[in-house]
């Protein structure tokens, strides 16, 4: 869950996701009764006022062409500690750049950007 809400405040916004398998049980869930379940668990972290916003948005991601099931990728436990300078390492004349390959806010359009100048310096280094 993230406070989203604009910096002026002049309303409220809060964003969330449903990740592992319970987007998969949500997802059988009538529309009113997954809003039910997902403002419940929205009221008992911000108070029982947020269980009737003035508008209620969702997004079904497994739906979604080119996602197929989420915004970002994660990977498992250790991948990053393991793994994180491998998955930068340029191959031969591919150099790879991706929000998945940010070394700081990976899985966020920052990172993307991020990554995009970091790959654009190692491109022009070599």
């Amino acid at each position: 869950m993230f406070d989203n809400s604009p910096p002026d405040l002049r309303c409220g916004v809060l964003l969330g996701f449903l990740e592992g398998w319970h987007p998969r049980k949500a997802g059988t869930l009538a529309p009113e009764e997954r809003r039910g379940l997902v403002l419940s668990q929205f009221a008992k972290f911000f108070g029982p006022h947020v269980a009737d916003p003035a508008e209620y948005v969702e997004k079904d991601w497994a739906a979604e062409e080119w996602s197929r099931g989420c915004y970002g990728g994660r990977f498992g436990t250790g991948v990053w500690t393991g793994y994180g300078e491998a998955l930068r390492e340029p191959v031969d004349r591919i150099h790879w750049a991706g929000t998945e390959t940010a070394e700081v806010w990976n899985g966020y359009m920052d990172g993307a950007i991020r990554s995009g100048e970091r790959t654009a310096r190692e491109v022009l280094t070599a």
